[in-house]
């Protein structure tokens, strides 16, 4: 297993870890040991750098997700190899109880596993600081999407696509794995697996609910949205909608008119509209002071 050193600000440095998720046919997961060099010093969390792997079905080749994580401070000091039963007594002894997942915008895909965090950093290390929570940021490769919609301009009006049907999607197939090793290894209920993101992001959070309804315990989609459709096909598990009213990039009525199916069908969800915000919502979303702790209900 080869580890390559990135050098990083901050008072800790930290390594690239190779791992590889592979389901030739159904989905099966296989993880190998990983190391990590961590030092604790006095930060929120502790950002760790690894990937996985799992094939393109359509192309027959593989599709590589990276992925890096933070941990409340301070989890881990000094740990050179976190094992799968290192993942058990880290749950046994109440330090993480809760898995949540974000997933970034179409700006920050690519491969060099740093881009993903450009927005949200400091959130991430709140979130798993206060909600005793492992925060998973993986990165979209530069060629996939979260999402299979589009959007084109006609008479100067913009507008998206969104798929009435689950198409397949190889790159949350590998996410979706990488969540149920994660979730199973530090044996976090699916009722403690929370989901959000931003813009594609937040479209990729409505097609893992969709994916999997009522699997996951909460969810929060900034400047992102999806087909009304959706409304009878994520489940119950609560939302949470942020957008700005001005967005030019991703329309704010898709999701206002998401958040009147929802509510139209009894099921708990929010919204919160930005005035005179385009579409950099995720700013003052990062910043609601009852997000942190809503996550945690």
């Amino acid at each position: 297993m080869s580890e390559k050193q990135h050098s990083v600000q901050g008072p800790f440095k930290m390594i690239e870890l190779n791992r590889f998720i592979k389901h030739p046919r159904k989905p099966r997961l296989f993880i190998g040991p990983f190391y990590v060099l961590i030092f604790c010093l006095g930060i929120w969390g502790l950002p760790l750098d690894t990937r996985a792997q799992s094939p393109d079905n359509s192309k027959g080749d593989t599709v590589d997700l990276p992925y890096r994580y933070f941990v409340p401070k301070p989890l881990i000091q000094e740990k050179k190899k976190l094992s799968d039963s290192d993942l058990v007594s880290i749950t046994q002894s109440g330090a993480v109880t809760k898995l949540i997942v974000f997933l970034h915008g179409s700006g920050e895909r690519g491969s060099d596993n740093e881009s993903q965090l450009i927005h949200g950093q400091p959130f991430f290390e709140k979130l798993a600081q206060d909600n005793k929570a492992l925060v998973l940021v993986p990165q979209c490769p530069k060629e996939k999407s979260w999402h299979k919609g589009y959007s084109t301009i006609r008479k100067g009006k913009k507008n998206y696509h969104y798929p009435k049907k689950i198409l397949p999607n190889d790159v949350l197939d590998a996410l979706e794995e990488l969540i149920d090793y994660l979730s199973k290894g530090l044996k976090i209920p699916t009722k403690n697996i929370a989901l959000g993101g931003l813009s594609m992001g937040g479209m990729g959070t409505l097609e893992l609910l969709r994916r999997r309804p009522g699997y996951y315990s909460r969810a929060f989609v900034i400047c992102g949205g999806a087909h009304p459709i959706v409304a009878r096909q994520i489940g119950p598990t609560p939302t949470w909608f942020f957008h700005g009213d001005r967005d030019p990039v991703v329309l704010p009525k898709y999701a206002k008119k998401l958040f009147k199916r929802l509510k139209s069908r009894g099921y708990e969800s929010k919204m919160t509209i930005y005035p005179n915000v385009e579409h950099d919502s995720w700013d003052l979303a990062f910043k609601e002071s009852e997000l942190i702790s809503w996550l945690n209900q």
